[in-house]
């Protein structure tokens, strides 16, 4: 049986990504105070936020990399562009989160770290990685066993092309990671980490005059969240 906490935390994700396209939204900036349960943040575009984390989920944002994106991992990634969609950033989840948001949505704009480093229009796909097939024929081949030497290819790196699975019907899309695209992933954190100076996404609700975060996700060491 699943502890309690665990069960907490997944109608938690469940609820972020039934209305993670529409109800909900996101804040990106800077930690100016944190005071309690109480979160004061200048946002990129210069406005102050005040929201309360009393109820938040709180992870710390490390970086990552394609390795890690193996078979069977949760991931959000946000894309741009169409057949086949391009990463703007990949974010591993730890297994406890697995289902956060899951499914294909619009997403606002963010920065291509591709790309210059604008703003461009994104999409969002949470889901599992799947392990790639292929149908192509068997062919006559030859064997070489040796010792890998690091070099060009390694350090020139290349795209990579996941497929992405999502939701009980089983959508999927095919993704294409350039190796420019930041890679990161949550770690489980507590409040402690909410600290002036922070970057900081939050996924937030807002009542009137109350902005109540559900999630929010805190660059370690100075990263800047991505996503």
């Amino acid at each position: 049986m699943k502890p309690f906490a665990t069960l907490a935390a997944t109608a938690l994700f469940a609820l972020i990504g039934a209305t993670a396209a529409s109800a909900l939204e996101r804040v990106r900036g800077t930690i100016d105070r944190a005071d309690g349960s109480t979160l004061t943040v200048k946002s990129e575009s210069g406005a102050v936020e005040t929201i309360d984390v009393s109820s938040a989920k709180v992870v710390s944002v490390v970086p990552s990399n394609l390795d890690a994106i193996k078979d069977g991992v949760f991931i959000g990634t946000a894309t741009k562009g169409e057949s086949p969609m391009t990463a703007l950033e990949v974010v591993l989840f730890p297994e406890a989160m697995r289902g956060t948001g899951e499914g294909h949505y619009a997403w606002d704009a963010i920065t291509d770290h591709t790309a210059g480093g604008s703003k461009v229009k994104s999409a969002m796909t949470n889901g599992t990685v799947k392990a790639e097939t292929s149908d192509a024929p068997k062919v006559k081949s030859a064997m070489t066993n040796g010792t890998v030497q690091a070099g060009k290819a390694a350090a020139e790196g290349g795209s990579r092309t996941l497929t992405v699975s999502y939701g009980k019907d089983g959508g999927t899309k095919t993704i294409v990671v350039p190796p420019s695209a930041p890679i990161v992933a949550f770690e489980q954190a507590d409040k402690s980490v909410l600290a002036p100076g922070g970057k900081v996404f939050a996924v937030v609700a807002k009542d009137g005059g109350k902005t109540d975060a559900k999630l929010v996700a805190v660059g370690k060491d100075g990263l800047t969240p991505p996503m």
